[in-house]
């Protein structure tokens, strides 16, 4: 008498996964994604601030320069003519000896993508000055190098504060170099006094 082998049950090429085994698998691709996108978003952030703040640097240095040149403050303001660009179009003002940065202003400097200008006043677009020491009171109101940036997230305004205000006393949106507005999402820096 021949015995038979005993039936076990194996999976063929046609059967395919059930359908347990599909969530299952989709929600583990749902979470590395979700852990991927949070964390890609502080770099994002980061790479933000590090724009505005490289930014910062060059206008402030293209500022003092052309300062020196012709005692007088600069503004450079994004899509005019040259002539409303102090720092990267042709001058005749005496003493000119630009152009000092190699490049106009364009929106792709501002890392939303907004409007961006620097005026020669520190009091502008709704900005009354700035407290650069904390206490209250503000300290440049007048001749002062002012980057002005539309579109600015919290986040992001917040980063830039701290990147530049670390340490000063006062709420972080109107005390330091860097002021913003939750209203209209204005962002203001002192580039240069």
């Amino acid at each position: 008498m021949m015995l038979k082998p005993h039936s076990t049950r194996t999976r063929t090429a046609t059967q395919g996964f059930s359908l347990l085994e599909i969530v299952i698998a989709l929600a583990v691709i749902a979470m590395i994604v979700g852990v991927v996108a949070v964390r890609s978003g502080g770099v994002i952030n980061k790479g933000r601030t590090t724009r505005v703040i490289t930014l910062c640097d060059t206008l402030k240095k293209a500022s003092a320069q052309y300062h020196a040149d012709t005692n007088q403050m600069p503004w450079e303001y994004q899509g005019y003519a040259a002539d409303n660009r102090k720092l990267s179009g042709t001058q005749s003002i005496a003493g000119w000896q630009g152009p000092y940065m190699e490049s106009p202003l364009t929106t792709a400097m501002n890392p939303t993508g907004g409007g961006i200008h620097m005026y020669a006043v520190a009091n502008v677009n709704g900005s009354a000055g700035f407290d650069t020491d904390g206490d209250g009171t503000n300290d440049v109101t007048g001749a002062g190098c002012t980057l002005w940036m539309s579109g600015i997230p919290q986040t992001d305004a917040q980063a830039i504060d701290a990147a530049f205000d670390r340490g000063i006393a006062g709420n972080w949106y109107d005390t330091g170099r860097v002021k913003w507005s939750s209203s209209n999402n204005y962002c203001w820096v002192l580039v240069y006094f």
